[in-house]
């Protein structure tokens, strides 16, 4: 089973991690044929977190895990807590690929989406 978790920071206020979790239910119904499951987790602040998340998934049978984290800048989740959490994930879950993408301000067309809202 294939399984994409959309990585976000987590945040106290609990509109903003209901907007991932939305987001997370759009992007669902678009990849439903390329992802058995789509699911959301935090990395701190907010329930449920990334390494449960993980956990969760194995448990149910995910033999691929992508992870796709929702971050604009390379701070210090990017570069050292996420690759950590995704070492640590194949380390103990030695049967599962994992693939970490780039994060959400690294991908090219995130130019195009900040024109296009400010032009229209």
């Amino acid at each position: 089973m294939k399984a994409l978790i959309i990585a976000a920071h987590g945040s106290r206020k609990k509109e903003s991690n209901l907007e991932v979790a939305s987001l997370v239910e759009s992007v669902s119904e678009k990849l439903k044929k390329s992802f058995e499951i789509v699911d959301y987790a935090f990395l701190q602040m907010a329930d449920p977190l990334l390494a449960s998340k993980i956990d969760e998934l194995v448990q149910k049978g995910a033999t691929k895990i992508v992870i796709f984290p929702f971050f604009i800048g390379s701070g210090s989740h990017i570069l050292f807590d996420i690759p950590e959490l995704v070492r640590q994930a194949q380390s103990t879950h030695n049967h599962v690929e994992f693939k970490l993408t780039r994060h959400l301000g690294k991908i090219e067309a995130i130019e195009d989406i900040i024109i296009h809202e400010v032009i229209n």
